[in-house]
């Protein structure tokens, strides 16, 4: 009886522990939050476009599948929805739809979405800043910030967070790839 006992204390503080350090984590001060950058070869009003234009925006984000626009007249400025559907790698494919509005729209410099999915998981902001640094080169840099609304995603955070910033890297990283390519061939 003694044995089971410790075993059953043994197994509490094993699930307890985690959970309790997922918890913590989740209240942290930069929890939710990315920042990325990287420089491109490429003026600002290059660089623009691959974040601006729906189909070049599917040709470096990863699972980006499709991007529509509710009302094409308006698809961009301030007001402008676009709805991005995405397949979830980390949910076996799922495809999910992420709706965007347009909050702030200076081209070539500034793009501020606030996004939300169909679902109600999460929301959030993704803004896009891109800085000229002269002689045809361009700093992009990405900041986010996201609440996860469902319990267990919320408890995840420290771990989606993560995840989430190396994708974008990884997306930044293509974008390079393509408007560099491009700015060369010009």
């Amino acid at each position: 009886m003694k044995w089971l006992k410790r075993i059953a204390i043994v197994v509490a503080v094993l699930l307890i522990v985690p959970l309790v350090t997922l918890l913590a984590l989740g209240h942290r001060a930069g929890a939710g939050k990315m920042q990325v950058a990287v420089e491109i070869n490429a003026p600002p009003e290059q660089v623009w476009t691959w974040i601006d234009d729906n189909d070049r925006l599917k040709q470096w984000v990863s699972w980006l599948v499709e991007v529509k626009s509710p009302d094409p007249q308006k698809a961009h400025g301030v007001g402008g929805t676009r709805i991005l559907v995405m397949k979830d790698e980390n949910n076996g494919g799922a495809l999910i739809q992420i709706v965007g509005k347009c909050s702030e729209y200076q081209p070539p410099s500034r793009l501020t979405m606030q996004m939300a999915d169909t679902e109600g998981m999460f929301d959030g902001q993704e803004a896009y800043q891109l800085v000229d640094l002269g002689n045809g080169r361009t700093r992009v840099e990405i900041h986010s910030s996201f609440h996860y609304g469902v319990w267990f995603a919320n408890l995840m955070e420290p771990l989606i967070t993560p995840q989430a910033e190396k994708k974008m890297v990884s997306d930044l990283a293509r974008l390079k790839l393509l408007a560099e390519s491009r700015a060369s061939l010009r």
